[in-house]
Formats: structure tokens, C-alpha cells, sequence
């Protein structure tokens, strides 16, 4: 074990629980993340619903109980919340015990102590006698006997090792802002119609509305809001389906038109769903992707000692997806097989894991949430 080389790609929360549960188990690995080094950062300083079966396994490599790990993370832990989902959260229907977590916080959580090189953006990988000699863009070269793409949805390690996998956008337009409110202005605004709740939702006409908290501080709220509804056909002018990555922050004006037909709305969803106040927020247009990665060339990967965890693997969409918790599944079973079976037959993970369905649960979830009960879209 001692002798072993894992690179992880990517200091998302694949990579950091990998990282983390083998740095436990006393196997070293480093991390090589593209953006610059996060201490102080806001970057991921958002809310995720975390689902029990994903973190508990978790909890014993970071040597927390549930009760200290829920009330660190939640979304409003500092005012001694729990990060509750509200009654009507979609999101935690099938789990009562999910609750909403700090994206951020967590991260943090779970870097403590690795070994993690940053401004490592991944430009190539060349396989050759049992070793990968890994090419990033500053011209750093770095030789790994394992290599995780643990880098997200646009994984640059996919694209070296299952080029033909590609996204499936699927027919929602969904838009999120984010909005930091002063505490006064929450408490008397959004406070009484969330009931304590970090997570509310209605359904307008076609469409689904969604607040959630981000995080709280003594002084202010965080929030992020969701509109969206189905794509309608055969011109939609907010569904823009081929818009380019820069183009998620090019917010169509018939967005807002559509805001302002609403109707009445009531409490935080009248607060929020203002356009001329959402015109002030960061908005961003969400394309609902999903990609999984065929398994001739998963497998053949990983026999050149190349894995693929979390969404590089199986990214779902952003909206009734399970990202954050499949990339916490993926890490802790990555870091046990490793443990158990070391990494002579790689491949074989995927198959003792009976690798993951999240891409079809994720899709089904956003059926449902839109009021359709068809897995495919």
C-alpha cells in the first residue's frame, strides 16, 4: 500500500472524499485542481441536500458523530438550525432525513490536511508501460501509476479516455440567482412564509418556484432561487439548448417577461420573484445535463489504471440530480476497494459497486418535479 501513486483530478467533493478516506487509511495521494488555491474564497458557497446514505459512511473518516457533522454544515447551523427541508421539498420527499448543507463548508471539512497542488489545469494524458504521464497546461508533467478524473461534468479526463460520451440536454428551462439579504429585511420578509424551512417551493401555472438558504451569518442570509418549467416547442425563447458556457449569464428578457405574468404571489416568493429585483441578482441559465460513460471504454480505462468517480462519471442534472451525494458515495467505495482489492484490477470496481444508476434517478426526479412520471427524457 505504501508504495502506491494516486493522483486525484480535481479538488471537487469526489476528489476530497477520496483524498480524505485514504489519507485515513494511511495511503498517500495528491490532488491537482485547475483554479487557484479557495482559502478565503466563496467559491461552492451554496446549499446541497445531503441524503443520510451518502454521508454517514463518511462520518468515521472524519472521525465526527452525525449530530456534530449536521450541525457544522447546515445551512443554518450558526443560528443552531439543522439545515431542515421544508414539508413541500421536492428534494427531500423520499428522505426524511436529508437535510441542506453548506457546499463550501464541507469542502473545507474535507481538505483539511491534503496535499492538494493547485493552478493544475489538465491538458493531456499519455499512457504508456503501466504508467500515465499527466500533461498540465503550465507545463508541469507529473508520472501516476492511478489517475482519478474526479474533475466534474466537463471532466478533461473523460475526454482522454471515453471520447465518444457527450451530454444529453433535456427539454427544461431553468434559471437560479443568488440574492444576500441583511437579516432585518430576511426575518421580516422571507422568515414568516419559510416557517424554518430551508427549502420552499409552489408550483405558478406551469412552472416550479424554489427558494433555498445558502448559509447564514449573524448579520445576513444567502439565498439562492429556481425558476423553471418545461421547454416548450417549437420556439422557446428561454430554452436555449446550444447557448456556449459564457452564455449562461446572457439572461433573455422574456425571462423576466414571464416573471412578471406570474400572478399574485405571496411572502418570500413575492419578495424574490420580482423582476426588476432579479435583474440586480446574479442570474444564471442552467442547462439540465446528464452524461454517463460507455462501459467498453470505462473499463478499458481503468485497466490503464485510469478511474472515473462522481459527475465525471455519471454527471446528472443540476435540478433534482443526487451530484453531491454520488460524489461522496463514489469517493468513500473508490477509497474502500482500494484498501480491500489494491489496483491491479480497477476495473472490477466499477462492477462490485453495480455501478451507479444515478443518471436515470436523476432524470426521473426531474420529471417528477415538473409533474411528468416518464425516467426518459
Amino acid at each position: 500500500m505504501s508504495q502506491m501513486n494516486v493522483s486525484i483530478i480535481g479538488a471537487g467533493l469526489s476528489g476530497l472524499v477520496l483524498g480524505r478516506c485514504l489519507l485515513q487509511r494511511g495511503i498517500p495521494c495528491v490532488i491537482f485542481e485547475r483554479d487557484t488555491a479557495r482559502s478565503g474564497s466563496t467559491r461552492h458557497n451554496y446549499g446541497v441536500t445531503l441524503y443520510p446514505w451518502a454521508f454517514q459512511p463518511l462520518l468515521k473518516y472524519l472521525d465526527l458523530n452525525e449530530a456534530t457533522f449536521r450541525r457544522v454544515l447546515a445551512v443554518d447551523g450558526v443560528v443552531g438550525g439543522t439545515g431542515r427541508l421544508g414539508s413541500n421539498a421536492l428534494l427531500g420527499l423520499d428522505d426524511a432525513d436529508a437535510f441542506r448543507a453548506n457546499r463550501r463548508k464541507l469542502e473545507k471539512m474535507l481538505s483539511k490536511g491534503l496535499d492538494v497542488r493547485w493552478e493544475h489545469h489538465l491538458a493531456s494524458i499519455q499512457t504508456e508501460g503501466g504508467s500515465n504521464s499527466m500533461v498540465f497546461r503550465k507545463g508541469q508533467r507529473v508520472n501516476s501509476s492511478i489517475v482519478v478524473g474526479a474533475d466534474g461534468p466537463h471532466s478533461r479526463v473523460r475526454t482522454f479516455t471515453a471520447p465518444t460520451s457527450s451530454f444529453n440536454i433535456l427539454p427544461f428551462a431553468v434559471y437560479n440567482g443568488r440574492r444576500r439579504v441583511d437579516l432585518k429585511t430576511f426575518e421580516d420578509r422571507y422568515a414568516p412564509s419559510m416557517d424554518g424551512a430551508n427549502v420552499v417551493e409552489i408550483w405558478q401555472g406551469q412552472s416550479l418556484l424554489q427558494i433555498t438558504i445558502n448559509d447564514r451569518t449573524s448579520k445576513t442570509v444567502g439565498i439562492s432561487y429556481t425558476y423553471s418549467r418545461r421547454a416548450r416547442s417549437p420556439v422557446d425563447p428561454i430554452f436555449t439548448p446550444e447557448r456556449s458556457t459564457s452564455g449562461a449569464s446572457q439572461i433573455p428578457d422574456e425571462l423576466f417577461d414571464e416573471i412578471r405574468s406570474l400572478g399574485s404571489l405571496d411572502g418570500a416568493f413575492e419578495e424574490v420573484f420580482d423582476a426588476e429585483k432579479m435583474r440586480k441578482d446574479r442570474i444564471l441559465n442552467w442547462l439540465m445535463r446528464s452524461v454517463s460513460v460507455d462501459v467498453s471504454e470505462r473499463n478499458a480505462a481503468a485497466g490503464q489504471g485510469i478511474v472515473l468517480v462522481g459527475d465525471a462519471a455519471h454527471a446528472t442534472p443540476i435540478l433534482g440530480g443526487y451530484g453531491a451525494n454520488a460524489a461522496i458515495q463514489d469517493g468513500v467505495d473508490l477509497a474502500e476497494y482500494i484498501v480491500q482489492n489494491g489496483t491491479s484490477n480497477l476495473a472490477k470496481f466499477y462492477k462490485d459497486v453495480a455501478w451507479r444508476s444515478y443518471v436515470r434517478d436523476g432524470e426521473a426526479q426531474l420529471a417528477k418535479m415538473h409533474g411528468h412520471t416518464k425516467a426518459s427524457l
